[in-house]
């Protein structure tokens, strides 16, 4: 061809891009850390938590992540190289043998969580970190130094069964984990932090250069409960219960000194007696067990939410829904405990609202983490998979169950978000006169009889004060320019069996209304010059009047209030509102008053349920009768 005389098509040419690119790991945070990338928002009234994650498949160029892994005093992984580390979150827990490692990693996640605390100093921190299962590392190098932060290294990534040779005098001895206990903050002055592990002491026997348990004869196993402080809190993310190691105590070469034992703390009763593991002896991975999901104890959310206060702790397995940092008055009173606390990302004092559900069940449960006395968990994603170890079951004063932490509670994340949470099972479809108070998520076909009242109004991005006329209310405290506008709504609904009264926000306020996106931004602007805007009605028994008030933009929405559009089949999501403050209790009854003609009535009616909307959607003819049928035939059963 190149010989021959020819007329050849290709006029131009570009060389082709690199199948790869191996960018430095200080230029992974730039990625995904632009504003615009930001969603997943989670706010209250002076906090905005958001996240994103960011495949590595949806690069444009596959980006490589190269580093060797190292494990901080606190507990962390760390993926290094010359120009910077960045943290991340290996799935299920790496073998100890990888310290020290060059690990490669094309198949990952970037996460980056950013927290805005508003107030009249605004504080804003992000954390990125990149989460991987451990299937997808491939080792390209193994360290052979034998420091006591980087214990011997096997030649790939599944965890070695030979036993690795150490000084033959040393002392030494094997256990089996039993039980974790979360991270928390030294007592005292001191800082750092510290967590402990019930462990059992086996017998090994060798045979052919492999581990084995022996056998141990009927005998009674000896317990004890390890305490990691400081530097060897390094080995927290790669215990993992039922698996054996061996423990060597660096420089000792009497092996009883695993048995000068002393006294456990007086916060732990009826325990065994406390070895405490200095910072400079090894622990080595001997056998490889498969990661088990959860204990054998697990409990149902179903089953933790029945189950008695008798005092014991309970586990709890499930999928986090949604996450929000609730409690906002401690962290104005324990600044002090801030700099004791290793990878503080969230305020001080701040605890966390975590919802799980199970989706198989339909069941859901709050559970209150108090995060102040340690650091901060990778991967606790809406989507996730979490385990709970050590939860109390409580009940509020409205007679609400959830779970709360303990300070020795431990959370494990067993896998990330996957790209099926959005789609997860619908909830059931249930008529209104069915409703028994549950929290968990149900679905109804209904229509809006009426809208009780709508509020509009601008918001401060900043601090959450009202946004006048693109300004802060509280000017100049608030040098903040960009408000976010908010709409609320109560309406009553109806499906045939019964009644609600139905709470609604932002969104679903403007599909109940059913009017245009142009006229909802054109109310935005009429509603920003004055800041707020309440419009109430008396419901269906309110007679029309040729009055108006001297306010054109309150009549208009009373006009959009009333139209005979909002009466339509709808399908609704909801949860119902049990526990709020001040809800009538379903069951009493209230004074009405209706108006027929030129006479009033007043008599008592049952309240309706207290119900908010999760979803809103319309119903299409073709799915709404597949529904109806559904629902039928469930109150048939």
């Amino acid at each position: 061809m190149v010989a021959d005389p020819h007329d050849c098509p290709l006029q131009e040419y570009c060389p082709l891009p690199p199948p790869w690119c191996l960018p430095p790991l200080s230029l992974f945070p730039t990625m995904i850390c632009s504003s615009e990338n930001l969603r997943g928002q989670e706010a209250n009234q002076h906090l905005h938590w958001s996240h994103y994650s960011l495949r590595s498949r949806d690069l444009s160029m596959p980006h490589v992540l190269l580093g060797v892994l190292q494990a901080s005093s606190s507990g962390s992984l760390l993926l290094k190289d010359q120009s910077s580390s960045l943290a991340c979150l290996v799935l299920p827990a790496p073998v100890i043998n990888w310290i020290g490692c060059v690990l490669e990693v094309r198949r990952y996640q970037l996460v980056t969580e950013v927290l805005r605390v508003k107030g009249v100093q605004e504080d804003q921190r992000s954390r990125v970190y990149a989460v991987f299962f451990a299937e997808d590392v491939r080792i390209l190098h193994a360290s052979h130094s034998s420091s006591s932060s980087c214990p011997d290294a096997g030649s790939g990534p599944h965890p070695p069964v030979k036993i690795p040779r150490r000084e033959a005098s040393w002392a030494q001895r094997h256990l089996v984990i039993e039980s974790l206990e979360g991270r928390r903050t030294k007592p005292g002055q001191d800082k750092g932090l510290q967590f402990r592990a019930t462990a059992t002491w086996v017998d090994i026997r060798e045979e052919g250069g492999e581990a084995r348990r022996s056998e141990n004869g009927g005998k009674s196993l000896t317990k004890v409960v390890l305490l990691f402080s400081c530097s060897s809190v390094r080995w927290f993310h790669f215990l993992q219960p039922n698996k054996l190691y061996r423990l060597t105590a660096t420089g000792e070469r009497d092996s009883g000194i695993f048995d000068r034992l002393s006294d456990p703390p007086l916060e732990i009763v009826s325990a065994p007696r406390l070895l405490q593991v200095p910072a400079d002896w090894t622990l080595e991975d001997v056998e490889a067990t498969p990661f088990s999901p959860g204990p054998a104890d697990s409990s149902s959310i179903e089953e933790a939410l029945k189950q008695s206060s008798s005092g014991s702790l309970l586990t709890v397995t499930g999928v986090v829904c949604s996450r929000l940092i609730c409690d906002t008055q401690n962290t104005r009173a324990a600044p002090c405990s801030a700099h004791k606390v290793p990878d503080v990302f969230l305020p001080p004092g701040a605890s966390i609202k975590v919802t799980i559900t199970q989706p198989q069940s339909q069941s859901s449960a709050s559970v209150y983490l108090d995060v102040s006395d340690g650091p901060y968990h990778l991967g606790l994603l809406p989507g996730a998979t979490v385990m709970l170890q050590g939860l109390e079951r409580k009940v509020s004063r409205s007679g609400r169950v959830y779970l709360r932490s303990v300070p020795t509670t431990h959370l494990s994340v067993l896998s990330p978000p996957t790209e099926s949470f959005e789609n997860v099972a619908a909830p059931p479809l249930v008529l209104f006169k069915q409703l028994t108070g549950t929290p968990n998520p149900q679905r109804a076909v209904c229509s809006v009889t009426c809208v009780l009242s709508v509020t509009l109004y601008w918001d401060c991005s900043g601090c959450g004060s009202a946004f006048v006329q693109g300004a802060c209310d509280r000017s100049p405290l608030c040098a903040s320019q960009s408000g976010v506008f908010r709409a609320k709504a109560w309406v009553k609904a109806e499906d045939g069996s019964g009644e609600v009264r139905l709470y609604l926000q932002d969104e679903a306020v403007l599909l109940v209304l059913g009017i245009s996106r142009k006229l909802w931004e054109a109310l935005q602007g009429r509603v920003l010059s004055r800041g707020k805007v309440v419009v109430k009605s008396r419901g269906r028994s309110e007679m029309p009047s040729d009055e108006h008030s001297r306010d054109p933009l309150a009549d208009h929405v009373s006009f959009l209030m009333s139209r005979p559009a909002i009466c339509r089949p709808l399908v609704l999501t909801f949860r119902q509102r049990v526990e709020a403050a001040g809800a009538v209790t379903p069951g009493l009854s209230q004074l009405t008053r209706f108006t027929r003609g030129e006479r009033e009535y007043v008599t008592r009616v049952p309240a309706a349920p207290v119900v908010t909307c999760v979803q809103l959607q319309e119903a299409e003819p073709r799915a709404l009768c597949h529904m109806i049928r559904d629902c039928s035939r469930s109150v048939n059963l």
